[in-house]
Parts: structure tokens; C-alpha cells; sequence
């Protein structure tokens, strides 16, 4: 496999740490969603959540991967999409640090 279907499978994923992350804290009331579309998305419950979450970024991979061989900007974009859900992650552990030793 190339490097870009490593980095898109590893985009998808991270994202559905963010969403499995995201449901646990909104459904405990200790976070909120600060992405509006995702915010509307959980209104309609943790299923619509999901299906948009997979369907926004799983898009995005696939288009991103499917290009990353040519064109620099997809590279540097598959990139920062991993850099930006590897500090969401980040951010969620800490989180879940703070909620867990009774600081949340």
C-alpha cells in the first residue's frame, strides 16, 4: 500500500476516535461540540453523528488519497488532516485525564 492509503485509512480512523471520544463526553455533559454542522448532526442522535462524521471525512480521504501520488496540495492536505485529528486526540486523552482524576 502507498503512503497515501496508509494516510487516509489513518485519517478515518482517528476520526472515529474523535467521534467515539466526542459521543462519550457529550453524552456525560462534561464537553460540548464545538463544530456547529457536528453539533446539528448529534441533535439528530449518536447515529446521524456517526454517519456524518465517516461519510465528511471518508470522502475527504478518499479524495485526498486518490490524488496524493500527483499533486502536492492533497499530500500536504492528507497531512494536515492527520496533524489536525492526531490534536483532537491528543486534546480528547487530556480530557479524559482531567474527567477521570475528578477535574472535569
Amino acid at each position: 500500500m502507498t503512503r497515501g492509503v496508509w494516510g487516509a485509512m489513518t485519517l478515518v480512523l482517528l476520526n472515529l476516535v474523535d467521534g467515539v471520544f466526542t459521543h462519550l463526553f457529550l453524552s456525560a455533559g462534561v464537553a460540548e461540540e464545538l463544530n456547529p454542522l457536528m453539533r446539528l448532526a448529534y441533535q439528530g442522535g449518536p447515529g446521524w453523528f456517526f454517519l456524518c462524521k465517516v461519510l465528511a471525512v471518508g470522502a475527504a480521504a478518499l479524495i485526498l488519497q486518490r490524488h496524493a501520488a500527483q499533486v502536492v496540495l492533497a499530500r500536504r492536505a492528507l497531512a494536515g488532516g492527520l496533524a489536525l485529528y492526531g490534536g483532537v486526540c491528543v486534546m480528547h486523552l487530556c480530557l479524559l485525564a482531567r474527567w477521570v482524576g475528578g477535574g472535569a
